[in-house]
């Protein structure tokens, strides 16, 4: 299940929260070596971890097995702050773009793999909700292998720069184009055969689809997100609430 925890639910799961902030230390930290980001407390955390951020989580009887983070509106974005020599042009976030980073799964086989189950659930994920949100597309930095991977899927990954050799590979900046057909594409090329983005209220509570609590499926010809608000509004907003403006809108 790949939960969204934004800032209307975040609050009501510390665990997870924790849970993802040790994994990523452990992953990114002392799988990848980033000693700059090691911490006394074994947990990961960087100045994109904010109020305004939000986070897809691959979770499984409780634990955290994978995960994205995604940060939007005006604000400098990660890429143009570490690996900048990645993009042509400066790399700037606007309202309807999100940055999405620290794409990561939690078993180190997993995390060597780019295109384990774990991840490839991710990214269908994130497709899904670009178009939840109605975002213009996500702007990351990911090795170029996946990429291609995306590509072949029938995604739209869009090259923001040429690819360059790293400690962490073959990297290249891209533009993840959020468009129904490529969501639809990543859903069939991974073996999904329904809505993948998940919702909760709280730990206590039965998760839900979004698709289903808002009665239509994001990456089909019907969705349309309400007006009045930006995609960052939309993305943490609950699905109830979003329902509510869209099925508002459709009958006004």
């Amino acid at each position: 299940m790949i939960l969204l925890l934004n800032a209307a639910n975040r609050d009501a799961f510390p665990a997870l929260m924790d849970d993802m902030f040790r994994i990523r230390h452990e992953v990114f930290v002392d799988l990848k070596g980033w000693e700059e980001l090691r911490r006394p407390d074994g947990r990961e955390t960087d100045p994109w971890d904010r109020p305004d951020s939000l986070y897809l989580l691959a979770v499984e009887d409780g634990r955290v097995m994978g995960g994205a983070r995604f940060t939007g509106g005006l604000s400098p974005s990660l890429a143009g702050e570490i690996l900048p020599e990645l993009f042509a042009d400066a790399p700037t976030l606007d309202e309807d773009v999100m940055e999405m980073s620290r794409l990561f799964a939690r078993s180190v086989a997993a995390a060597r793999d780019l295109l384990s189950p774990v991840i490839s659930e991710l990214l269908v994920a994130a497709a899904e909700l670009q178009r939840i949100v109605g975002g213009r597309g996500a702007l990351t930095i990911m090795e170029l292998r996946l990429a291609q991977s995306l590509l072949a899927w029938g995604g739209h990954p869009e090259p923001l720069g040429l690819p360059k050799r790293t400690r962490d590979g073959v990297l290249i900046g891209v533009m993840s184009h959020a468009t129904a057909l490529a969501a639809r594409n990543l859903r069939r090329a991974r073996g999904l055969t329904g809505p993948a983005v998940w919702w909760s209220d709280g730990p206590e509570l039965a998760p839900m689809r979004y698709a289903d609590v808002l009665r239509v499926d994001p990456v089909g010809p019907d969705w349309s997100p309400p007006a009045g608000f930006t995609p960052l509004e939309r993305a943490h907003m609950t699905p109830h609430a979003l329902a509510e403006a869209y099925w508002r809108g459709r009958m006004g």
